[in-house]
């Protein structure tokens, strides 16, 4: 069980939040605040898992009180991506997340990894051309069989091999098999590009 602090002036947000964690079974929202100085007390009391925060002026002391912060923000232009990076955040998610995106985040990050929403994601692929031309992602998915496709959806997700071998009753093993296969019919050079990949071709939400 992941535990979450959540850190947000509306009170919509938070109470969203909090249905959709407490709602996913192996996550709990150990607090809310509607303001930094009092979700620094909070995560210092009950040092969360993972911050969600919307208020990033004291990102760095938060990060050292959870294994990781995801900034919250209502659109997320690069310059704010930049800072909170930069301050150490582990992931970025705007507020209008859907409840699916907002799960794989925070077990992205509980688990050490880091996390884009899809639409900042798309922006940062564009800028630096990690997807091949539109003929080759074609020809690409072409290749991929139906289970490949479910497993790469998991990997976009940010599922680890034991996750997906657990969802799909497959062994690790099998599992390994299918992302090498994967890579090499996609040209990626590695998992997070397979997964920014997919990502950003919509497959998080196309494919069970």
């Amino acid at each position: 069980m992941s535990s979450v602090l959540l850190i947000d002036d509306e009170v919509l947000v938070r109470r969203g939040f909090r249905h959709a964690l407490e709602e996913a079974g192996d996550l709990v929202v150990v607090g809310e605040a509607s303001g930094v100085a009092e979700g620094l007390r909070l995560a210092q009391r009950h040092r969360p898992r993972v911050v969600i925060t919307a208020d990033v002026t004291e990102l760095v002391r938060l990060r050292a009180c959870a294994r990781g912060v995801i900034a919250l923000a209502g659109e997320g232009s690069d310059a704010q991506l930049h800072q909170v990076l930069t301050d150490g955040a582990r992931g970025f998610l705007l507020k209008r997340a859907s409840h699916e995106e907002l799960l794989a985040a925070v077990r992205a990050v509980a688990r050490g990894h880091a996390y884009l929403c899809a639409e900042v994601t798309g922006r940062l692929l564009d800028r630096f051309e990690i997807l091949p031309p539109p003929e080759e992602v074609d020809r690409g998915l072409g290749l991929l069989s139906e289970r490949e496709r479910q497993v790469l959806a998991r990997m976009a997700r940010g599922r680890s091999n034991d996750e997906i071998a657990r969802e799909l009753y497959l062994t690790c093993a099998t599992v390994k098999s299918h992302v090498s296969h994967i890579l090499a019919k996609l040209g990626q050079p590695n998992r997070m590009h397979a997964a920014l990949f997919a990502q950003r071709l919509g497959l998080l939400t196309r494919t069970g």
